[in-house]
């Protein structure tokens, strides 16, 4: 029964009886695993209080390969993010991170996932209360195009305009612009707004606020491609948040 120890972020955790708590972590080295934390919830435990969903740290753990949960050591806290939970919008982006890495983390270490998860924490903490919504989208693009689901936003997938003058529209299910000729309908971009759209896709969250319906593109999107069917209850909460 080998001992691990890897930089790992904590994605999740619920008790485990009265005095215990299972994580679900991401690792850096190891990929996403589930650890039990004996006594992580009895007051004078020195892991009371640090084990909180995004926090950042070094988990040392009794691995063994073939079971799905493992024994946790010790856990040295890097960084701790509560005042994520304190702040809707922060709280709500940070959930769709963590719930997208539960639901489609590959089992092997990635080390480009641990990072645009870290890197995306870090932002959504650290950003000024102005910019929120837009650093929220940015992390939460780049996310997903680090799962490998991001969207084709060069230009129109019929007729090859970069649209740079026209209106496009982003065809969810295909993951693909086109332009309001190419594809006619309701909901189209504006080229300023597509702009925007596309450097909110490459994890730049500079610019003007997002729009609601940017917001809306970005749920639908992951809905379709991401969540496969599966109800991402952090969705919801990103929605109803950003468009306040």
């Amino acid at each position: 029964m080998p001992i691990v120890t890897t930089r790992s972020v904590v994605l999740q955790t619920y008790p485990y009886s009265d005095t215990s708590k299972i994580l679900r972590l991401l690792t850096l080295d190891h990929g996403p695993q589930s650890v039990m934390a004996r006594g992580a919830l009895r007051p004078r435990s020195r892991l009371s209080g640090v084990l909180e969903p995004f926090a950042d740290g070094t988990a040392t753990f009794y691995f063994k390969p073939d079971r799905d949960l493992h024994t946790l050591s010790d856990f040295e806290l890097t960084r701790e993010r509560q005042a994520l939970g304190r702040d809707l919008q922060r709280y709500a982006a940070a959930s769709v991170l963590c719930e997208l890495v539960l639901r489609l983390a590959p089992a092997e270490r990635d080390l480009s996932l641990y990072g645009v998860l870290v890197g995306g924490l870090d932002a959504l903490l650290e950003a000024p209360a102005g910019t929120v919504p837009g650093t929220a989208l940015a992390a939460c693009w780049s996310l997903v195009d680090v799962l490998g689901f991001g969207p084709e936003l060069s230009g129109c997938a019929s007729c090859g305009d970069d649209l740079s003058e026209r209106n496009g529209r982003l065809d969810v299910r295909e993951g693909t612009l086109f332009c309001e000729r190419c594809l006619p309908g309701g909901g189209v971009l504006p080229p300023p707004e597509l702009d925007h759209l596309r450097r909110l896709a490459e994890g730049d969250p500079t610019g003007p606020g997002p729009s609601a319906r940017q917001v809306r593109l970005l749920v639908e999107f992951i809905r379709h491609h991401a969540a496969e069917g599966i109800h991402l209850r952090s969705l919801d909460f990103l929605l109803a948040e950003e468009i306040r």
